[in-house]
């Protein structure tokens, strides 16, 4: 007996002294991942001659060629369409013919004149050749349903046929909640029979920046999936009238009906219901043109070695695309998107040549995909997620890298989905061997989580992350939310994301050895990988599906 005791004592502490030179072998790994390989495929991917990677593009279909290449090149096998390494994405395009556009609210003699681009913006009705509509209007507050909180903004209100003025947001006292996620508050409108949405922001302070930003984006030719079998497209609902107003139009609507909305503001974000009808009709008429495109995601596999494990999938991705040509700035119209997200796509090449030049085998199945659409509305991952090639295990966990670390060294990070899995194990390891500090920052989750790719993982019920430099800087002379801010309003989805800009070698290279040792611990540490069930993103989305 005491024979076989030491024996089980000796076989354990080898077990332990196995495990603790692996992970300091990864270690290792992590400190010397090469940064000039990384700058290489970033000053690619960010160059001039891709003409900023637009989705359906020539600039893209190069971006992804070269990615191909590199996938080959890294040792990873092909796992996209017919044993390739590219997943065909087959995609419509459509745009509003801005001539025909007619937005008013009328009542009596009175109306209030919308306009284009300045104080609404118009996301297309994708199932629709033109749209002629003329519908009554509800205010619905926050527009939200939850039954777990008791909140029925709809409660006693026919919206039926009508469209609901909804403020983005929730109220004061619901901090944990996802205030910012839209697609929530279009669920809810149509699930109570609305035909029609107007959101708008209610802060005069972001309002403004927000609104430029969106219209940039939904004044775009709208790029949707083409295939019709596929029903779970981010935006595949059948709304007459879907747009985003800045607060002075629905302030004046509010006016036309002698209503005040900064008192109705004021009393919903106390948690008050102030829900009620308005006079007049919303009067929303335009035309559409339409075009076919396909496009394509870049997908390549690092197969798991554990006969069980093996069969469940870690996809680690990044999208590819970018915005195109803009509005010039400086004589330059080319928007690069060099940290958005040329960063997130360099950062899948070094991760794979990582694992390759290092020979380490992941245990579970470790899928890398580049995706098409991410700027057109998460197209590119949310067609992966629902046609994968994963007919022999499940999707498990996905790791996104979008924006890669920060533009300078910050001793914290803001692991978006942290709290909600046990994915936070990964990200606890890794922070704790490179000396950051974890900011489990729910304003940010918030604001983010819902704006790339992770999102088309979440609604599979996969646990996701999305890592993201936090705002304390390492010098403390930078504040790190002030120049963030002044980034996104001055080079978001600009000609300034180029190569030219001010960015910190040293904050991608800590990046890249975060992401590569969160990806490792995933994939060869984590004993399992499962929702936390206090998590309101399980409750919401994962039990809801269930029940369903």
């Amino acid at each position: 007996m005491k024979n076989i005791f030491l024996i089980a004592l000796f076989l354990f502490s080898y077990s332990i002294s196995a495990i603790s030179q692996e992970i300091s072998k990864v270690l290792d790994v992590a400190n010397n991942i090469d940064y000039n390989e990384f700058n290489k495929n970033l000053e690619f991917l960010a160059s001039d001659n891709l003409l900023g990677r637009e989705t359906g593009s020539v600039g893209y279909a190069k971006a992804a060629d070269y990615v191909a290449d590199k996938f080959k090149e890294n040792g990873l096998l092909p796992f996209g369409d017919e044993h390739g390494y590219f997943q065909k994405v087959p995609l419509i395009k459509r745009s509003i013919d801005k001539t025909s556009i007619d937005i008013k609210v009328k009542s009596g003699d009175d109306e209030v004149i919308a306009s284009y681009g300045e104080n609404i913006s118009v996301l297309v009705n994708a199932k629709q050749q033109e749209i002629r509509e003329s519908q009554e209007m509800v205010f619905v507050g926050y527009g939200i349903i939850d039954s777990a909180l008791n909140i029925n903004d709809y409660e006693g209100l026919d919206v039926k046929g009508k469209t609901v003025i909804i403020v983005m947001g929730s109220p004061k006292s619901m901090k944990d909640y996802q205030q910012w996620d839209p697609f929530s508050k279009v669920r809810n409108a149509i699930s109570s029979g609305a035909s029609g949405i107007i959101l708008f922001f209610p802060q005069n302070l972001i309002q403004k920046m927000i609104f430029k930003q969106l219209h940039s984006f939904l004044g775009e030719p709208m790029v949707s999936l083409r295939d019709t079998s596929f029903k779970d497209e981010m935006f595949d609902f059948d709304l007459k009238v879907a747009a985003i107003a800045r607060k002075d139009l629905i302030k004046d609507v509010f006016k036309l009906n002698n209503l005040n909305l900064n008192k109705a503001l004021k009393k919903i974000s106390k948690g008050k219901n102030s829900g009620q009808y308005l006079t007049g009709n919303l009067v929303y008429n335009y035309n559409i043109n339409n075009e076919n495109i396909d496009c394509k995601n870049v997908v390549g596999i690092i197969p798991g070695t554990d006969s069980i494990l093996s069969k469940e999938y870690v996809i680690v991705g990044a999208h590819l695309d970018h915005v195109g040509i803009g509005e010039a700035v400086k004589r330059d119209s080319i928007c690069n998107g060099m940290w958005d997200n040329a960063t997130g796509s360099a950062a899948i090449l070094s991760i794979a040549k990582t694992y390759k030049d290092a020979h380490i085998q992941p245990e579970r199945s470790l899928v890398f995909v580049c995706y098409t659409g991410e700027e057109k509305g998460l197209l590119g991952s949310s067609y992966y997620a629902s046609k994968n090639n994963m007919s022999d295990g499940k999707m498990i966990a996905n790791l996104n890298i979008d924006m890669l670390g920060g533009l300078f060294p910050t001793k914290d990070i803001i692991p978006m989905g942290y709290s909600h899995s046990s994915l936070s194990e990964a990200i606890d390891f890794a922070a704790s061997k490179l000396n950051f500090s974890i900011d489990d920052n729910k304003q940010e989750e918030n604001n983010y989580l819902f704006r790339s790719d992770q999102a088309s993982y979440l609604r599979f019920g996969v646990p996701v992350l999305n890592v993201a430099n936090g705002y304390t800087a390492v010098d403390p002379k930078i504040n790190g939310q002030k120049e963030i801010d002044k980034w996104m309003k001055n080079l978001y989805h600009s000609p300034l994301d180029d190569l030219n800009q001010e960015y910190s070698k040293e904050a991608f290279l800590q990046a890249l050895k975060l992401q590569f040792l969160t990806a490792y611990y995933i994939t060869n540490e984590l004993n399992e990988i499962k929702w936390k069930e206090d998590s309101w993103i399980y409750k919401k989305y994962v039990l809801k599906e269930i029940v369903d």
